[in-house]
């Protein structure tokens, strides 16, 4: 985790020293229109588009996993009591099998 920090931190430092030693201005004729900005801004704006764009595809993926995950850790504490109710039903069974042998025995012994 601290390396992706200081490598974003490393990064951020490039850009900022690229943006203030790169004040050129570019032209760019895009669809008839003349575009006139900074060479930083020129290069930054497809890259913020791309990340937004990025994030538009996987936040859906994200939150499909986070509703798998909701609906698997409710299945799993459903399944959770579930066990608990079966090993307590267990144990009741276990009781009357042994008091009916028990009765069985006193009844053959007698």
């Amino acid at each position: 985790m601290r390396f992706f920090l200081l490598l974003a931190l490393l990064i951020s430092v490039g850009i900022i020293i690229f943006t203030t030693q790169n004040q050129t201005d570019i032209t760019l004729t895009f669809f008839g229109n003349v575009l006139t900005y900074p060479l930083p801004v020129m290069l930054g704006f497809p890259f913020f588009v791309g990340a937004i764009a990025g994030m538009g595809l996987i936040i859906p993926i994200w939150l499909k996993k986070g509703k798998t995950v909701k609906q698997q850790k409710k299945r799993i504490h459903e399944l959770e009591t579930e066990i608990v109710s079966l090993a307590e039903q267990t144990k009741k069974v276990e009781t009357e099998v042994a008091q009916i042998e028990q009765e069985s025995t006193e009844n053959k012994t007698s």
